[in-house]
């Protein structure tokens, strides 16, 4: 095993440069930001905030035509018109606003673009821009591998862009952050570009671990979408069969989506009875008391980056259990509480989950916590800024 700072050391290598942060002005060129909600929205949204309480001036240019812009703060949001959003999530800018940022931003010189996930136009709008204005253009890849879990005509127009509008961004960008291993590896497969290990990363002072305990766990927690794919379905069923040696313990599932009216029906009949607790979503301080001490279930079969509720939830000293997706991964090597199983064994999910419960609930390793808070993660994106100049 290696510890996070030596993890970290090994994937992301920056020199250290004494361009203090109140002389950048980093602008970010994204297609959905807050209130839209989703992984790379959050990203976006930390990143610029701890960016902007490092000192430098941050400015957030999004598409959306409802949210009014927020002009006199920093993060400076500026909202722009767009196409209907396909799905809720993917809108095109309308022709012009490559021009439109320009003006914009006046007369405040830029020192980086910073741009998020390859397949959004805006992402390739940023990329043309830093070229335009001569600075760097950092693009940071969330996703590890080609979009999962749709059509089979979307998964053949998702593959199209990728291999023409995405290909241009990774190729056009000045350097290529990757938020798990697994993201790298697909950037260097579909641009043959080389990537370099960011990961994601959380405010860890919301999640607070729980006192050292002699008891064992009785809560069963999942977090995420009821979606096909995110594996709901396997989390009710691993508690169902844990029930009778277990005649207490509980399973919460936070979240919502499409699956939702099928979950209600599978509680209503379920032998857990009011043992299965629905929430919805929830705000994040209501996860993280979910999550003290708890097992935490993540049995998801799609294509993710690198989960921030996996960090969130060793924040908050809970147990996870969970297909062996990337953040599992590098948080099991880094000497956190983690087992990893196949969705498609559910005998190893319930030994697995067993033992979970059967484990001492204690606070997480204070280093381990501090290794992938915000404040650090920002620090280190500021190096990258100072690192990279335009030929």
């Amino acid at each position: 095993m290696c510890s996070p700072e030596r993890k970290l050391a090994t994937t992301l290598t920056v020199p250290v440069s004494p361009v203090p942060a109140s002389a950048h002005h980093i602008a970010f060129v994204v297609n959905n930001y807050l209130p839209s909600v989703g992984g790379v929205e959050f990203h976006v949204a930390a990143l610029a905030k701890q960016l902007a309480i490092l000192g430098a001036r941050v400015t957030i240019f999004c598409l959306d035509n409802e949210t009014p812009s927020e002009l006199d703060a920093n993060p400076r949001i500026v909202r722009l018109r767009c196409s209907p959003a396909v799905g809720g999530v993917l809108a095109w800018p309308w022709p012009g606003t490559t021009r439109t940022i320009r003006r914009l931003l006046g007369s405040s010189p830029v020192t980086a673009v910073s741009t998020h996930t390859r397949f959004f136009p805006m992402s390739f709008i940023g990329v043309r821009l830093a070229r335009g204005l001569r600075v760097p253009a950092i693009h940071t890849e969330h996703g590890s591998a080609a979009v999962k879990g749709v059509s089979p005509l979307v998964a053949v127009a998702s593959a199209a862009v990728d291999r023409t509008l995405g290909r241009m961004v990774l190729r056009g960008a000045t350097r290529v952050l990757c938020i798990s291993e697994g993201a790298k590896g697909f950037v260097k497969a579909l641009s043959g570009v080389d990537g370099e290990v960011f990961h994601n990363a959380i405010d860890t002072t919301a999640f607070t671990p729980p006192a050292v305990t002699a008891g064992s766990r009785t809560r069963l927690v999942y977090v995420g979408r009821v979606v096909p794919g995110k594996g709901w379905e396997l989390a009710l069923s691993t508690a169902e069969r844990l029930a009778a040696n277990h005649p207490d313990v509980e399973l919460h599932i936070v979240g919502d989506g499409i699956d939702r009216d099928t979950l209600s029906a599978r509680a209503a009949a379920s032998p857990l009875g009011g043992r299965v607790v629905i929430h919805g979503q929830q705000p994040a301080g209501r996860i993280a008391e979910l999550l003290q001490g708890s097992v935490f279930l993540n049995p998801t079969v799609l294509s993710e980056g690198f989960q921030t509720t996996l960090l969130e939830a060793v924040a908050a000293g809970a147990a996870v259990v969970s297909t062996p997706v990337g953040a599992a991964r590098y948080l099991l090597d880094a000497g956190a509480d983690v087992r990893l199983a196949d969705a498609a064994d559910a005998d190893a999910w319930l030994a697995h989950a067993e033992a979970a419960l059967l484990s001492p609930v204690s606070a997480p390793s204070p280093s381990l916590i501090a290794s992938f808070d915000w404040k650090q993660r920002a620090a280190e994106y500021l190096a990258v800024v100072n690192s990279v100049r335009v030929s």
